[in-house]
């Protein structure tokens, strides 16, 4: 077991690890769930979004922790979920086209899961109303209320509550909620992330008071991601979803430094060509990790000093510090990403790493497609 004083990451086994290779440190993610409990102070609070991990094997962490209520984007998600065990799930996602049919589809496969859909428009519900009643279901939808950050949801105020007021009038839809993430809030102080996410509060509670008023049931809200969740932690009455924070990565723990989240996932590579002197070569390449954050696309974790000077699909080149001893070709570089989120869906598997360092298990991404198994 790694000591205090250790570099924690380092795979004891590394001739059995094919490159590149997501690796989940498992005691680590346990860490992670156990300060998530802690902020949230109870688990019926937590409604973890899985569009980081996509992994059966972290949600049932979740669930041996006591977490029953779960969030995700796609319907390949909420699949992996209902496999997992999960039993109530939000798709907080538009669903349009052939999704709303698939939606109504999944429903009646995994009957024992309540599965809750997000609307933002009036032609969203109108199409759920009629692939509702086509499927003999009754859904509930809550309403997506668009707080700032302006990539989906509708406006507070009045269109906000006559989306809802349309929900209710449905005979195959009912009254689900409310369903906001402030992904743009994004302070590195604490305090001024707060004062932030008063907006997203003051909103969410605006609207349910209106529509409590007129005698519309609003059984949930559900709010936030990870920089905001301890902001939203502090309303009583708000379930929280937060995501990256399960396997974190390298641009939150820069830009978050309050959130006392461990790294628990890691792109590791080889060094597989020495082109130049003073240059190195990783065999992570842009198929192999996030590239949609600006900037660096991951640290080195053992040798941090370097400096990426290009990247190509297959190939990663470093340019090495001046100072200190070069990697060898077939050494192990740890990297971790900037984003953790996409760089997960570029593997089928991750390899599970115990606090020995020894792969101890493969970990399946179910859910880094979109489609559904059974269509």
């Amino acid at each position: 077991m790694h000591t205090a004083t250790e570099a924690w990451y380092p795979i004891a086994d590394p001739d059995g690890l094919p490159t590149p290779s997501l690796c989940f440190y498992t005691s680590r993610i346990e860490a992670n769930i156990a300060e998530a409990l802690r902020i949230a102070g109870r688990p019926e609070r937590l409604r973890p979004h899985v569009k980081t991990c996509k992994s059966p094997d972290v949600v049932a962490m979740l669930l041996r922790a006591g977490v029953s209520r779960f969030k995700c984007a796609t319907l390949a998600e909420a699949e992996m979920l209902a496999q997992a065990g999960a039993r109530d799930v939000l798709v907080a996602y538009p669903l349009i086209g052939p999704n709303v049919t698939a939606f109504t589809a999944l429903c009646r496969t995994y009957p024992g899961v309540r599965f809750y859909p997000t609307v933002d428009s009036p032609d969203a519900v109108q199409a759920l109303e009629a692939a509702a009643a086509a499927a003999s279901l009754t859904l509930e939808t809550a309403v997506d209320l668009n707080v700032g950050m302006n990539r989906t949801g509708v406006a507070p105020g009045q269109p906000s509550e006559a989306l809802y007021r349309m929900i209710a009038d449905k005979p195959h839809l009912a009254p689900g909620g409310i369903h906001a993430y402030d992904g743009h809030v994004q302070d590195r102080d604490f305090d001024a992330r707060r004062a932030s996410a008063a907006i997203t509060v003051a909103a969410l509670r605006e609207l349910r008071s209106v529509l409590e008023s007129e005698g519309l049931v609003v059984p949930r809200i559900v709010a936030g991601g990870t920089p905001t969740f301890p902001c939203h932690a502090e309303i009583p009455e708000f379930e929280l979803s937060p995501g990256t924070c399960f396997l974190h990565d390298g641009g939150y723990l820069e830009q978050h430094p309050d959130l006392q989240f461990l790294p628990a996932a890691l792109i590791v590579g080889r060094v597989v060509s020495k082109p130049s002197a003073g240059l190195i070569t990783v065999d992570i390449g842009s198929k192999a990790i996030a590239t949609d954050a600006a900037g660096p696309r991951g640290t080195i974790l053992n040798l941090p000093e370097s400096k990426p000077v290009g990247q190509s699909e297959e190939h990663w080149v470093f340019r090495l510090p001046s100072s200190g001893t070069a990697p060898r070709i077939g050494d192990l570089m740890y990297v971790l990403p900037r984003h953790i989120c996409p760089s997960v869906e570029h593997y089928d598997y991750a390899a599970a790493v115990d606090d020995d360092g020894r792969v101890c298990a493969r970990w399946p991404i179910t859910a880094r497609g979109r489609e559904l198994s059974f269509m």
